[in-house]
C-alpha cells in the first residue's frame, strides 16, 4: 500500500483517498457560523463564482507563502481578508478575498484573534497589491 501525508493534519492515508479531517473540520468550522445569512452566503451560487473568480486571480497559489515564506505552494482556502462579519457588504468584493493553504488560513484568523486583526488586514492588502502589480493583473 503507498501511502501519503495529508497537507491538511500530517495524518497518513492511502494515496488516492481523502482524509477525513476535512470532513470534521468543514463541522467545526460550520458550528461557528450559526448566523444562518452566512450560511446561505457561502452555499450560494453567486459566492461559488466569485470564489472560482479569485482562485483564477491569484493563478491558484497561496500568494502569503509566495511572499511571506518565499514557497510557492496551491492555495485550498478562499478568504475574505475583512470578515464578513465585520463588513457584510464586502462579501462579493474579489479585492476582499485571498486565495491559502489550509496552514496560512489557520495562521491568518489565529494572529486575527490574537491581537493583530488590522495589521493582518493591511499585510493581506498589501501582499494582493503586490502580486497585481508584479503580474500586471488589472480586474
Amino acid at each position: 500500500m503507498i501511502c501519503k501525508r495529508c497537507s491538511r493534519c500530517g495524518k497518513r492515508i492511502q494515496t488516492g483517498s481523502k482524509c477525513n479531517c476535512s470532513q470534521k473540520r468543514y463541522k467545526e468550522y460550520d458550528k461557528d457560523k450559526i448566523n444562518s445569512k452566512e450560511k446561505k452566503f457561502y452555499s450560494s451560487d453567486q459566492w461559488n463564482k466569485i470564489k472560482d473568480k479569485a482562485k483564477e486571480l491569484y493563478e491558484y497559489i497561496d500568494i502569503y507563502s509566495y511572499y511571506v515564506s518565499n514557497k510557492l505552494e496551491y492555495g485550498q482556502t478562499v478568504h475574505h481578508i475583512v470578515p464578513i462579519k465585520r463588513e457584510w457588504e464586502k462579501r462579493f468584493a474579489l479585492d476582499n478575498l485571498i486565495y491559502l493553504t489550509e496552514s496560512n488560513h489557520r495562521v491568518i484568523h489565529n494572529r486575527m484573534e490574537n491581537g493583530e486583526y488590522n495589521e493582518v488586514i493591511n499585510e493581506l492588502n498589501e501582499l494582493v497589491a503586490r502580486f497585481k502589480k508584479e503580474f500586471d493583473i488589472e480586474e
